[in-house]
Parts: structure tokens; sequence; C-alpha cells
């Protein structure tokens, strides 16, 4: 008698290494002081949610909502600076 069993492939979330690679070259952006370079890469990385995708911002714990929370506000400043910078 054999025994069937299925099992389910995992999915991987790749959201957290690009947020983390986009993250890195912002950084790397920043300290060169090409700071175009560095909003572009910031605020892509927000697009990669490096936390649970499944669960609602509203639901989240709260260092996780101050994490993106901070980290979009460190873009908008950055695009600020960028424009009213020079």
């Amino acid at each position: 008698m054999e025994i069937k069993s299925s099992s389910k492939k995992v999915a991987k979330n790749v959201n957290r290494p690009l947020y983390i690679a986009f993250l890195i070259g912002g950084i790397y952006f920043l300290i060169t002081k090409e700071f175009s370079q560095a909003v572009s890469f910031w605020g892509i990385a927000l697009a990669f949610d490096p936390f649970d995708i499944k669960v609602p911002f509203s639901k989240r714990p709260a260092y996780q909502q101050i994490w993106l929370i901070v980290h979009l506000s460190i873009t908008l400043a950055l695009v600020a600076l960028l424009f009213f910078g020079k």
C-alpha cells in the first residue's frame, strides 16, 4: 500500500532581499552625494515591502509601521533636498 503525501512549495518572499539591496544602493548614493539616485533607490525600495505582505498596514506591529513611515519621511526629505537644496 502506497501512502501519497502532498507537499506544498514554499513561496519565497523576494521582497526583503530586494528592499535591502535598494536601501543599500540608496545609502551608497547618499554617501557619494548623488541625491537624485538616492531618491530613486529609496523610493523604489518602498515598493518592496520587507515585512509580511499579507498583513494590512493598519494591523501590523507598531515597529513595522514606524519603520516604513520613517523610510517614507527620509525619502520625502531627500526629494525636498533635491528640489530646494540648491
